[in-house]
């Protein structure tokens, strides 16, 4: 009997004991989630990239003309004559942020629109950047002249992009050249500057991620 109260005792002063601890552990709040960092508002995933397709019409200024090419417009070989009128047709892709600066590449063709058959092609850089409506963009690059004759030359512009519409725009565009030519009595290598300007339309497209 003793040991039957005794035990009874025993279970009764345990649970009391253990009765504030469960309670403890039943209020404790669970655990809180760490808050997820918010999106930024201008941020954009990796991988966008815009394609563009260009068409100009063109001519320049040839600033040596050793061999009195038609339309000069000086008296002596280092003056002034103009170049044929041109089309020039090109693609282009670039890459990285839409609201920054984008890097790529563009490959260009130029016929002559009349006179003697010449066909340039013209890989070069590509650095593009748009605010909205206008963008501004520059071009270096290796012309290479495929007829007549073929030679070769360097190249750089600049030009600006007005987009009347989301993706197709007019655009204008200042190119400045420098080809390799053949040889004269006077000089071995001939070199040939030429200043062009062009008018014509861009259309882009965005590859979005």
């Amino acid at each position: 009997m003793r040991g039957t109260l005794l035990a009874f005792v025993l279970a009764a002063f345990a649970s009391v004991v253990a009765a504030p601890s469960l309670a403890h552990a039943d209020d404790e709040d669970p655990p809180a989630e760490k808050p997820k960092p918010e999106p930024e508002p201008l941020g954009t995933k990796p991988g966008y990239v815009q394609l563009f397709f260009t068409s100009f019409f063109g001519g320049g200024l040839r600033f040596n003309n050793p061999y009195r090419l038609a339309t000069p417009l000086g008296d002596d070989a280092e003056s002034l004559s103009t170049t044929a009128p041109y089309v020039d047709i090109g693609i282009a892709a670039t890459l990285g942020h839409p609201l920054g600066i984008q890097h790529g590449a563009a490959l260009r063709t130029s016929v002559a629109a009349k006179g003697v058959g010449q066909v340039v092609m013209t890989p070069s850089y590509l650095a593009w950047r748009r605010w909205r409506a206008l963008a501004v963009y520059g071009r270096a690059g290796t012309p290479v002249v495929l007829t007549p004759d073929v030679t070769w030359g360097l190249e750089a512009g600049v030009g600006a992009t007005y987009f009347f519409l989301g993706g197709i725009g007019v655009a204008a565009e200042i190119v400045g050249d420098i080809f390799y030519g053949g040889g004269t009595t006077e000089k071995a290598t001939t070199t040939y500057p030429v200043l062009s300007g062009q008018l014509g339309f861009v259309i882009a497209y965005e590859v979005l991620p």
